[in-house]
């Protein structure tokens, strides 16, 4: 509120400072600005006044004094500036005075004044704009006071040759420099005196609009000439200049921009027309669209960083002369330098470079030289040199490319511009010194210099030089660099040209065809070495005994170099081959670790790169690789996606984790071998010899697309077993190991030599066989006696004299076994569950027999085959699970068995494999049934479905069963065979009494068999530590997931059982009193397991339970801690208390401690602001054109409305006195005063007449009533606030209406506040649906819509609510 108060202040001091004009004849005075902007008297001496009509002069705009009439001029104190050609032109000025307040004298000033004989600069100026001082053909002293100011290009020139500058002892080095660099040759000699230091920074820290989050100026509000911005503004570092900021600043003329900084906005300097000079700093990364777009004036540009300049970012600035954009910059926007008149010379751009925008340097005339240091120019525009007239020369990196040369030729030649494009000259070379050389058939022949670093020349008269002779520098012991003639035509290295000599680099260009027999052997220092595409012959011995070899790049064919040319290299660690085929052993056992190859590269010989020190290449382009190429390197992964041939051992003996195979690859023998590798996918259109893998223990697999048949074929060749099948890249295991605790191992009698467990010893009936005793593998059971003491006869035929036994209920066997003895279970009588993990070929004979509790049967990982009697006699076996793999159902496999349904999913099933099983209903053989054994169901007289689902019945015998149910249902798929038709229909043998059989192809209600949820199964069972994890859960499964009914109790604990009260609410991270927002909400939590939650009156019912410990009330979660009861849902927090808080809201007193807001009624509604006095100042509102309105709610907050601009904040009584945020207000007289710090704010009940009208006054009442009625009250039924619907109640009881007066005034009742003054009219009022009829309240200027429904009107509050009223007696 306080803030708001200020503002005020402030829109009251722009309204008094209203412009006036100079009444002086002689002086055009713009008081607005405070600008000098003409002078009209007589001349002579002339002293410019600090004050005109009460005005300072604080700037001297351009061309104020020039001409022959001026004599002698003196300057104010109150001078900051002086403009372009403020003063100019004067050729019979004697005599100047500037004054100590001086700031900038901005360009061209001073020039030709011719009589101008001395001049001091006083200690203040920061900046002279170039050409200033100029012509001043008698001005031979200059005195400067102060710190060495930034002197532009061309100021103090065309002086006298006796010309001196006196400066300050202290700054003598900085002054030599200053003047250096601005082309001055005034001689800079010291004063005798030390710099006078002057602070005119016009940094002032409120005149910033700061936004500390980000570090931003967003807007700067001050009329600073000189501005330097800190590094930080209220402890918070200044990183970026907002859009805009300082856009269309009329003052500003120096800016230095601080350290830290990296980001100036777009158009944050726009228009700035008199801004001369900028310092950036080193820090700057972007400078936005238009950021100084008509407002770099200074001809002085140093721009130390900056990645990207964006479009126009310096259109139309005063550039001047030549310039050199920084390393790391990468893009420059479309016209970022257009018609930047004066830039020219040389521009240079960075090697960063990568791309410059349309017509970035359109128009600058006189732009000669470009200098692009890129080796890859940047990519370009259209037109980006369009109007360059004069470019006359582009230079390229010196080692680009021919092509990138043609086309930028081609683009400057579409332009129009007579300009020849060139590679450069390596410029740390020189070409040979006079006398020193000999020229025959345009070839240098002879060199007779100790240049080290040299340069053939471009030309011998006037013609090309196209070569090196023979022997030029053999032996030579100065020569350290060479290159050829970047001129298109150098195309021959003679014979021994550079023999036995020092030479350590040579650039062989793009030009070079023939290089000499034995040119480059013994040059054991030459280091680095480029074969240009170019080449296409080297002479015998060539490249002999380069043992300093450190880089190589070979461009040519590699076919064309020497057999093992840089074998054995030991200092070469860096090759580049960009095509070919590479010869064998051309590198084998030199010292190469980087290896880039190009796209070109199709062929690597053998032994290329055997025994070198590589560890990475990328080698996804090479079709071939010979045998034993990178035998025994460092190398860690390939990826061979196009090669189709791999040779013998190629990888051999290398550091290899990861390899990538094309599908049709042959790998050759040994091609991996003692590698690193721990998986492989093999390639299965091509061929793969096992031993390429030979030593390293991978993993093989197959493409993710491989074929079952493939698959199968792989694991026939690599002899898998059928539970570990070789997988497809990307497929998880099926196999499972055991998750669970194993019974301690005194409970076993194990033999350590053979890791048989002899017997079970202990009284456990849950049994987890453990993996491991005494640290051997637990692998089996010696016989059928190793549950022996489990084994219970009784009410059986066999004779025993056994008294007791263990009642063994559930059996986990680990993965680790590898075979069951028969018989090992039968009569455990007891056993429930029988659970195995390890894969099994069968289950054993008489395996289950007489398990007469056995319902869950269950091999995790498989088994082959269900053996003879496996379940004879068990039962009641209403879960079995065999896996995917089971092979066979063998002979009264389930002999006399009580299972009631079965889905035989194998590959045979014999004789009576289902002989009188008594309970069995219902059988389903599945497609992979290929062999049925004659009457393999036998005497199951219940047995009354059968499906074969598309099993081929005839290869199979005529009887598969007799003696079943009367009438049997036989279930084929749609589309089978005549033949199979028949043979279901007559499946039955010979029986007692024959079946009706009815064959259909309607589908059986059997699936295939799934693996059980085991963890539920045996959930009585604790995990072990060789438990694998189990899969996370997303966030959103976890919202749908069901609770575990095991955690849920509705046996409610005493402390949540109640009445609770409403606190408060959180809304993510934010707490919102309930008694401020005037909401009343109470829940009761019933032992019943109801919960009641009364939110103003209207009441819900919920469920609620305890679940795990918390308290669950619907979809929220609760808590009890310290009194209070926390409810939470996704996002929400509600806090609740058992003490009924005050209904009121409440705010802090000048104490600190809170006070009721229980406010007057006299206080409450609408009050007109009148005035405010601040420091004896009296200001009147409506003087100024301002409306402000305080509205008092009794619900404890005020709404101040200022020009449209509402704040709100929170009220209350203290002491008898209204207290509004920290504003103390009484009523005295009828008026509202409000005080704080020597504000006083008035304000009364009657709106000021001045106040602006509240709607358009052509507005006229409509005729019919647009289904709105006047003299009818309208009450608030509900409201949607925030996206929640909410009734009157719910927003605290207060009254909430509306009432049309026939005279066009309204009676507007908000949250039991009356607010007066309203008005309103008929009108359109705009809705999603189109304009419609409908009725506009002018709320202090501001227009309310009252849009008709079918039983009233919605009302869209300021969009903080969308009210829905109704008439009064209808709403009731």
């Amino acid at each position: 509120m306080k803030k708001r108060l200020c503002l005020v202040l402030s829109l009251l001091m722009l309204t008094i400072c209203i412009s006036t004009l100079a009444e002086s004849a002689e002086w055009n005075y713009d008081a607005e600005y405070c600008i000098l902007r003409g002078y009209t008297g007589a001349g002579g001496d002339v002293a410019v006044p600090g004050e005109i009509n009460g005005g300072t002069v604080d700037v001297i705009d351009i061309n104020v004094f020039t001409g022959e009439t001026i004599t002698a001029l003196s300057l104010p104190e109150t001078v900051l500036e002086l403009r372009s050609n403020a003063v100019t032109w004067c050729p019979n000025l004697v005599s100047v005075s500037l004054p100590q307040s001086l700031v900038v004298i901005n360009r061209l000033n001073f020039g030709n004044c011719g009589a101008l004989a001395e001049v001091t600069i006083p200690a203040g100026v920061r900046y002279i704009g170039d050409s200033s001082f100029t012509f001043c053909e008698s001005l031979r002293k200059i005195t400067f006071e102060g710190v060495c100011p930034v002197i532009d290009q061309d100021c103090f020139t065309v002086l006298p040759e006796d010309a001196v500058a006196y400066v300050p002892d202290d700054q003598l080095d900085a002054y030599a420099e200053a003047f250096a660099s601005a082309g001055s040759a005034v001689s800079v000699q010291p004063s005798g005196k030390s710099a006078v230091v002057v602070d005119n920074n016009g940094y002032v820290e409120s005149e910033f609009d700061f936004d500390a989050s980000t570090g931003t100026i967003t807007r700067y509000n001050g009329y600073a000439t000189y501005l330097a911005i800190p590094e930080t503004i209220g402890g918070a570092a200044v990183k970026a200049i907002g859009p805009e900021a300082f856009a269309h600043h009329y003052y500003l003329a120096l800016l230095e921009l601080p350290e830290g900084l990296e980001a100036i906005g777009d158009g944050a300097f726009y228009n700035c027309a008199t801004l001369g000079h900028v310092k950036f700093p080193s820090t700057l990364k972007t400078i936005g669209d238009n950021a100084f777009y008509n407002a770099y004036q200074g001809s002085l540009f140093e721009l130390p960083s900056a990645e990207t300049i964006g479009d126009f970012a310096f259109y139309f600035a005063g550039i001047k002369g030549s310039v050199a954009l920084p390393d790391g910059l990468t893009s420059i926007g479309k016209g970022a330098f257009e018609s930047c008149g004066s830039l020219g010379g040389t521009l240079y751009l960075p090697a960063s470079l990568e791309t410059i925008g349309d017509g970035a340097f359109k128009g600058n005339l006189l732009l000669q030289y470009v200098i692009v240091d890129s080796p890859i120019p940047p990519t370009l525009g259209e037109g980006v040199f369009a109007g360059c007239d004069y470019l006359y020369d582009i230079d390229l990196y010196a080692h680009g490319t021919k092509q990138q040369m043609l086309d930028w030729q081609a683009y400057v030649d579409a332009l129009g511009i007579p300009c020849r494009v060139w590679r450069a000259q390596d410029p740390t070379a020189e070409s040979p010194e006079s006398g020193a050389y000999q020229y025959e058939n345009l070839m240098l022949t002879e060199y007779t210099g100790a240049q080290p670093r040299i340069h053939a020349h471009l030309t011998v008269s006037q013609e090309p030089v196209v070569g090196l002779g023979d022997g030029v520098f053999k032996g030579s012991q100065t020569i350290e660099y060479f290159s050829v003639a970047h001129n298109d035509a150098f195309t021959t290295i003679g014979a021994e040209a550079f023999m036995d000599s020092t030479l350590r680099e040579v650039d062989l260009f793009d030009s070079v065809t023939t290089i000499g027999a034995r040119a480059f052997a013994g040059c054991a220092q030459l280091e680095t070495l480029t074969l240009p595409e170019s080449v296409t012959e080297i002479g015998e011995g060539a490249l002999d005994g380069l043992t300093g070899l450190k880089k190589l790049v070979v461009k040519c064919d590699p076919a064309i170099l020497p057999v093992s040319a840089f074998a054995n290299l030991s200092n070469l660690t860096d090759v580049t081959i960009e095509t070919g085929a590479i010869p064998a052993n051309l590198f084998a056992g030199s010292g190469v670790t980087t290896l880039a190859l190009g796209e070109g590269v199709t062929e690597i010989g053998e032994s290329a790169f055997a025994n070198t020190a590589l560890t990475a290449v990328d080698l996804k382009n090479a079709a071939t690789i010979g045998a034993n190429a990178f035998a025994n390197t460092a190398l860690t992964s390939a990826e061979l996606t196009n090669a189709t041939a791999i040779g013998e051992s190629a990888f051999e003996g290398t550091a290899l984790q990861t390899v990538t195979l094309n599908a049709a690859a042959s790998v050759g023998e040994r091609a991996f071998a003692n590698t690193k590798l721990t998986q492989l996918v093999i390639p299965t259109d091509g061929s793969f010899q096992l031993s390429a893998i030979e030593g390293t223990g991978a993993e093989l697999r197959l493409p993710a697309g491989a074929s079952d048949e493939q698959i199968a074929a792989w694991n026939e060749t690599l002899g898998r077993p059928w539970y570990d099948p070789i997988l497809r890249e990307g497929e998880a295991s099926k196999f499972i190991k055991m998750p669970f605790e194993a019974t301690p191992a005194e409970n076993f009698d194990f033999d350590l030599e053979t890791g048989l467990i002899l017997a079970y010893t202990g009284t456990d009936v849950d049994v987890v066989v453990p993996r491991e005793i005494d640290g051997v593998t637990v692998v089996g059971f010696k016989d059928y006696n190793a549950f022996a003491s489990c084994q219970d006869y009784t009410d059986t035929e066999t004779e025993t004299n056994q008294t007791d036994w263990v009642r063994l209920r559930t059996l986990v066997l680990p993965e680790t076994i590898k075979a069951l003895p028969d018989s090992m279970l039968s009569y455990c009588q007891q056993l429930e569950t029988f659970v195995c993990y390890a894969p099994l070929e069968n289950t054993g004979k008489n395996q289950f027999m007489l398990c007469r509790s056995l319902n869950n049967v269950i091999f995790v990982n498989g088994v082959r085959m269900i053996d003879n009697y496996a379940f004879d006699s068990a039962g009641p076996l209403g879960n079995l699970y065999f896996g995917e793999h089971l092979d066979t159902i063998c002979s009264q496999a389930f002999n006399f068995a009580n299972l009631t349904s079965f889905v035989a999913d194998a590959q045979s099933v014999e004789y009576g494999a289902f002989t009188e099983c008594q309970n069995l209903t219902s059988l389903h053989f599945t497609g992979k049934v290929a062999s049925f054994g004659e009457n393999c169901i036998i005497n199951c007289t219940n047995l009354a479905e059968i499906c074969f689902d598309g099993c081929d019945l005839t290869a199979s015998p005529a009887g598969l069963m007799m003696n079943v149910a009367p009438s049997v249902t036989v279930h084929v798929p749609e589309g089978t065979s005549e033949a199979n038709l028949e043979r279901a229909q007559n499946c039955q043998s010979w029986s007692e009494t024959p079946s009706e059989i009815t064959v259909t192809t309607e589908p059986c209600a059997h699936a295939l068999p799934a693996l059980p949820d085991v963890d539920a199964l045996l959930a009585g069972l604790e995990k072990g530590e060789s438990a694998e994890p189990a899969e996370s859960v997303s966030a959103a499964e976890s919202e749908t997931t069901a609770l575990d009914p095991a955690l849920v109790s509705y046996d409610i604990p005493e402390e949540y059982l109640g009445v609770w009260y409403g606190v408060s609410i959180e809304e993510y991270g934010e707490v919102y009193p309930l008694t401020d927002l005037g909401f009343d909400i109470t829940v009761a939590i019933n032992a019943d397991g109801t919960a009641e939650m009364n939110i103003g009156g209207e009441v819900d019912v919920a469920n609620c339970a305890m679940y795990d410990g918390a308290l669950m009330v619907e979809t929220m979660t609760g808590t009890a801690e310290n009194g209070l009861l926390v409810l939470a849902e996704a996002g929400y927090v509600m806090t609740f208390s058992r003490e009924k808080p005050d209904g009121a809201a409440a705010v802090p007193d000048t104490d600190g401690e809170t006070q009721p807001a229980d406010i007057s009624d006299e206080y409450l509604g609408v009050w007109y602001g009148l005035s405010m006095e601040m420091e004896g100042d009296v200001l009147q509102f409506a003087e100024l054109g301002m409306e402000v309105t305080i509205t008092i709610h009794a619900g404890g907050t005020a709404e101040m409305n200022m020009d449209g601009e509402v704040d709100i904040a929170p009220c209350a009584m203290v002491d008898g006195a209204l207290m509004v945020d920290t504003l103390t207000g009484t009523i005295e007289n009828g008026e509202l005063l409000l005080n704080d710090e020597g504000v006083l704010l008035r304000l009364n009940r009657e709106q000021p007449e001045a106040a602006a009208p509240a709607l358009d006054p052509e507005l006229e009442p409509a005729a019919t009533g647009a289904g709105i009625i006047s003299e009818i009250k309208f009450v608030l039924t509900d409201a949607n606030v925030q996206g929640s619907n909410m009734t009157a109640a719910m927003l605290g009881g207060y009254e909430y209406s509306v009432l049309l007066h026939e005279d066009g005034t309204v009676k507007f009742v908000m949250a039991g506040a009356d607010i007066p003054g309203l008005t309103w009219v008929y009108g359109k009022v705009p809705t999603d649906a189109g304009e419609l009829d409908g009725v506009i309240l002018d709320y202090y200027g501001q227009a309310l819509y009252l849009v008709p429904t079918e039983k009233g009107f919605d009302m869209d509050y300021f969009g903080s609510m969308l009210m829905h009223f109704e008439p009064e007696d209808s709403a009731q």
